[in-house]
Order: structure tokens, then C-alpha cells, then sequence
């Protein structure tokens, strides 16, 4: 525990961080705070750690909630990551492997435990972190909680965010922190009294600055606005051109959606940037810095949603200003006979249809994911449909970058190849093989960065496959069950979506740059005494069939025994050979022959 921090995610997925791990301790058997847990045999030790999940995330929310409800009905339960390192572990004679040394990695709440004992001793609120924003001034040094400061995670609104090296060159040491420097577009109150679904105000916002260019300008300066509840609050000029344009689309859309009463527009538009409340009288005017913006943010309580402003519109033709206006006053975005809608008309026209009186308004609770769904399954096919935004790199994307790259490292010598048996988010298990020689088995830690993959240093590890039967100790794997597992099973998986992209080609063309890759995969094949014949229906039928273990425990729950073991009864038709060319292969046996050797046999 002390050559790491000990970290927390849901359900051992790294992918999914909860929160922080304050303290983990391993209290051994006979400790007095045993005393206080009810039934804890007296033999028995602990690691007992204790987690502060990240309330500001909608997942740390809900692993929270979920395990406070895990707790007051006595189900909570837990589960570490961890490595056993090389000599870390010995095996009894029974067959049962002990443990003397581990390599902890991370605390999981899990539906189930791997050991029945595991529990909650308690499950705390945090009082007010969420609902707050706490600042530690530097002059003062004690926590600063502005009355206006208290619809920080809570909120709703569209705004534009200072760059952070902009953000924190006007920040006051006083004032509010850097992070949270922003230019109010349109706020829309408290995000809990937001009606529609949580997705809508996201969906609405980027359809509304689809096509929209990113924007330059300048702030500097200083000022005060008239003193409220709140205080005096102090503010920075924002001299963007452009920036009143982009805030009228939004508030177009706005206004003939849903949300159109949550819109606060008791106000004029003002753009600033506030610093803080009630700063000293003496702050001085900042000298002009110039700026950018090229994203919009979507702020609904903690949760923020990036809307970037690409300057291309991703629908058939370009949206003009007052597009939105035309829409609402022309039933919303009908279509003149024969006009071809647009996906992005389309959602519009969903999104906003319980403003018109001429259209049922649409239930309450529909997302905006299943109205985009139900515009694009309207679209008129070969239209160009486009996705708002870009989506990020997929798990296959970055997968196939960290085998290439993997590869280009390990295996650069002639006669030498490997192997990626697994991609985890931080690390590949690779085994590089040599013509006669043993193969090695290393961890290659790795950092994704966009489309770059950077490697690090390689670490020797030993690669073992496990058998889990449904019942039973799990043991180790045999010969025959290792290779099931390290080559069969991953190149049949290969093979097969191979296949199905082949399948999907248009013609011969797009094939042609394959043919190399597979004439080297036959001649492999051949070279392993396997040769492959498009006619061999009986080795494809073989090669079809799951074999009876598998190197983990999810593929035994695969049956290959399944269908019936009988074949079907004859019914009276006697099967010709399809060709004469089977024959020669054929062996006809003399009935009278056969049952004379069994007879000799049994004596």
C-alpha cells in the first residue's frame, strides 16, 4: 500500500472512477475495533478502507446513493484489484492457492463480493460539499461561502469558459475560483426545476449553434454592478464581436421549446465576467488580454456538456439566423411538399413541438437520444445525416492503435512476432515469440492521447490460464486447454468478423488489398500441416463448434452440448454421394468381416 495510492472505481471498471480513497488500513485478527462489528469471528482480519465518492459527478451521485441504500438494508459489499507479484503465492496440497503478498490496486462496491463477509460499517452524507462552493482565500485563510456563490453545482445555464492560463491571470485571490470564470449566455434557474429530460437543453443548444464560428475578441477593464443581497459583485468587460448573434440563436430556440418559461429574462445582456463579490474598492483595471472561444458549455447541475462551435453546418446546407423563427411561425418546421427534412429539422421539430397549439405535446420524460433516434429514421435515405459532434475514440480505435504500436516495439526482428492476449485501459499483456525459442510474456503500460499512443517500459510478467467451472475450486489449465484459449479462440473470433467485413464489401475492388495479408495467413496455415480447402465443409462444421472449455469463466457458460447428440432417424431415403469425387476417399467395409472380428475380439 505504500508504492501506490489505492484508488476506488464501480465494479472493478477502470473506465469508471467514483471518488477517492481516504485511508485503507489491514486491521489483523484480535483488534479491538472488531468489537463494535456485530458476529466477526475472533480468527478473522480486515482491510478496511474508507471512500469519499465524487459527488460532483452524476456517477459518484448515483454509486453513492446506491450503496446508502446497499447499507440500511444490510447488502453492501466490496471487492479489491489486485496482482499477485512473482513467489507471491504458494499452493497446498488440497489444491487451495494462499496468498502471502498481493499488489493492491483498487476498492470496488460490486453487487456481489467474491467473499460473503464483506460489508459497509457506514455510509455518510457529506454535508453541504455539493450544494457549495468552498473557497480558502489567501489572505484570510478561512472558508469564504458567498450567498450568490450557492448555486454552484445546482444551476443551470449556457456559458462560455475562460481558456485556464487566461482564467487564472484575472482570477482574485479573493474572489471566485479560476475554474469557475465563465460569460453567462442564458441561465435558466435551478436545475432540478428544469422540465423535459436531462439530455434536452444539450440537444437544443447544439442545434441552435450548428454551424456557428468560433470567436475572438478581448476583455479587460474592470466594473460594479449595482450592489444586491448578494453583495457588490465585481466584473471584467468582455468586448467579443459576435458573442450578442451566438446568444440570440440560443435564445431563439429557446423560446419555442419546453424550456422557453425556465429562460430568465427579467435582465439585459450584459457580457462580463464576474471576479468575486464585494472585492476591495482598490482592485485595478485588467489591461486588455485577447481571447478565444471555440466550445459552449451546457451546465445542468455539477454536469457539464461541451457544444463545440465547428463553423460547419452538418446538415445538407448552411442554418441562417433566423432560421428558428421561420420555424416556429411555419408549424415548426414542416416541410413544403417534396422538400427533403434534414435530421437536425427533424429533431427540431420534435424538440419543439409542445409549443404549437396544432401538435400534441410530447411527453414529458422523452430524452433527447430517442428523439434524435425516431428524426433520423425519418430522414430520406442517401440524405448526408452527421452527428452533432465528432464522437471520441472508440475502445476498437484505440485497441488496434495500441497493438500497432506495441508491435513496432516488440517484434522488429526478423522471425519474431507477437501477440496482444489483452487491452486493458492503461496496459497491454503482449507475448513475443521466436522462431524455436521460448516465447516471453511482458505488461506494456501505455497513455492514449487523441490518435497518439505513447508507450512505456515493457515488464516481464508470467502469462497463466485459469479454468472456473461452474462448480468447484478453480484449477489450472492444461496444455490442450491453454492453446484453446491463447490461440484458438482469439483467432476464431478474428476470423469471424473477418468474415462478416468481407461479407459486407461492395465488390472484388475494395477486396484486392487483402490478398497479401491472406496468402500469408494460408501459407501459415500450411506450414502448421493444416490445409485449407473452400470445399471442406466438415473441418468449417468442426471449426464452428465451441470446444468444451474455455480459458475464462464467462465462455463456460456456453454449452456446446446443446442440441441433440442423436442424428436425426433415417427416414427410409438413402443418401447419395453429392459427387463421384468422394469416392476415392470412401472405404466400403464388408458387413460379414466387421462382425467376425468383433466376435474374436470378445473372445
Amino acid at each position: 500500500m505504500a508504492t501506490r495510492p489505492v484508488k476506488t472505481v464501480w465494479h472493478h471498471e477502470w473506465k469508471e472512477p467514483i471518488g477517492v480513497v481516504l485511508d485503507v488500513a489491514e486491521w489483523q485478527p484480535g483488534d479491538p475495533r472488531f468489537a463494535d462489528i456485530p458476529s466477526w469471528p475472533s480468527e478473522a482480519g480486515a482491510l478496511v478502507a474508507t471512500i469519499a465518492f465524487n459527488l460532483r459527478t452524476s456517477k459518484g451521485r448515483d454509486v453513492y446513493e446506491q450503496v446508502r441504500q446497499w447499507h440500511d438494508h444490510g447488502e453492501a459489499q466490496f471487492s479489491i484489484g489486485y496482482r499477485v507479484p512473482p513467489s507471491g503465492a504458494t499452493k497446498r496440497s488440497d489444491g487451495v492457492r494462499v496468498i502471502h503478498k498481493l499488489d493492491l490496486f483498487e476498492v470496488s462496491p460490486v453487487l456481489h463480493g467474491a467473499h460473503p463477509m464483506t460489508r459497509s460499517l457506514e455510509v455518510k452524507a457529506d454535508p453541504g460539499s455539493v450544494d457549495l462552493e468552498h473557497k480558502t482565500t489567501a489572505s484570510s485563510g478561512h472558508l469564504d461561502i458567498k450567498a450568490a456563490e450557492q448555486q454552484v453545482g445546482r444551476g443551470s445555464m449556457v456559458a462560455l469558459y475562460l481558456p485556464a492560463d487566461t482564467a487564472a491571470k484575472i482570477a482574485h485571490r479573493d474572489g471566485t475560483d479560476p475554474r469557475d470564470l465563465h460569460i453567462t449566455l442564458a441561465y435558466l434557474g435551478d436545475a432540478d426545476q428544469l422540465p423535459g429530460h436531462p439530455d434536452d437543453l444539450a440537444q437544443l443548444v447544439a442545434i441552435a449553434l450548428d454551424g456557428t464560428e468560433p470567436l475572438t475578441g478581448q476583455i479587460g477593464g474592470i466594473g460594479r454592478f449595482p450592489a444586491s443581497g448578494d453583495g457588490e459583485p465585481m466584473f471584467v468587460p468582455v468586448d467579443v464581436p459576435g458573442l450578442t448573434e451566438l446568444r440570440t440563436r440560443i435564445l431563439d430556440v429557446l423560446a419555442v421549446s419546453p424550456l422557453a418559461g425556465a429562460v430568465r429574462t427579467d435582465h439585459g445582456f450584459t457580457p462580463h465576467i464576474t471576479l468575486g463579490y464585494d472585492l476591495p474598492a482598490d482592485t485595478p483595471a485588467l489591461p486588455p488580454i485577447p481571447v478565444s472561444f471555440h466550445t459552449v458549455h451546457v451546465v445542468r447541475g455539477p454536469d457539464a456538456t461541451p457544444v463545440r462551435l465547428t463553423g460547419q453546418a452538418t446538415g445538407e446546407e448552411s442554418v441562417p439566423s433566423n432560421l428558428f423563427a421561420q420555424l416556429s411561425k411555419n408549424d415548426l418546421g414542416m416541410p413544403a411538399r417534396g422538400e427533403t427534412k434534414t435530421a437536425r429539422a427533424a429533431v427540431f421539430e420534435a424538440k419543439t413541438a409542445g409549443s404549437s397549439s396544432r401538435k400534441r405535446n410530447p411527453p414529458a420524460n422523452k430524452s433527447a437520444r430517442a428523439t434524435v433516434f425516431e428524426a433520423k429514421s425519418r430522414t430520406t435515405s442517401g440524405a448526408l445525416v452527421q452527428p452533432i459532434q465528432p464522437l471520441p475514440a472508440s475502445y476498437e480505435e484505440i485497441r488496434d492503435r495500441v497493438r500497432a504500436a506495441v508491435r513496432q516495439l516488440l517484434a522488429t526482428d526478423e522471425g519474431t512476432w507477437s501477440c496482444v492476449e489483452a487491452t486493458y485501459p492503461d496496459r497491454a499483456i503482449v507475448s513475443v515469440h521466436q522462431d524455436g525459442g521460448t516465447p516471453a510474456t511482458y505488461s506494456v503500460p501505455y497513455d492514449a492521447n487523441g490518435t497518439e499512443i505513447a508507450l512505456g517500459s515493457p515488464q516481464p510478467v508470467e502469462l497463466t490460464t485459469v479454468v472456473i467451472p461452474n462448480q468447484g475450486p478453480a484449477r489450472a489449465a492444461d496444455a490442450d486447454e491453454t492453446t484453446d484459449s491463447l490461440v484458438v479462440r482469439p483467432a476464431l473470433s478474428a476470423l469471424e468478423e473477418v468474415t462478416a467485413r468481407v461479407q459486407a464489401a461492395d465488390g472484388t475492388e475494395q477486396l484486392g488489398p487483402l490478398r497479401s495479408t491472406v496468402e500469408e495467413l494460408i501459407a501459415a496455415l500450411s506450414r502448421k500441416g493444416l490445409d485449407v480447402h473452400p470445399a471442406d465443409e466438415d473441418r468449417r462444421e468442426r471449426a464452428s463448434i465451441p470446444a468444451p472449455m474455455a480459458g475464462n469463466g464467462i465462455d463456460l457458460w456456453d454449452d456446446p452440448y446443446d442440441e441433440p447428440h442423436d442424428p436425426a432417424p433415417n427416414d427410409g431415403m438413402s443418401e447419395e454421394p453429392d459427387n463421384d469425387e468422394d469416392d476415392e476417399d470412401t472405404v466400403l467395409l464388408d458387413p460379414d468381416e466387421v462382425k467376425a472380428q468383433l466376435a474374436a475380439i470378445q473372445g
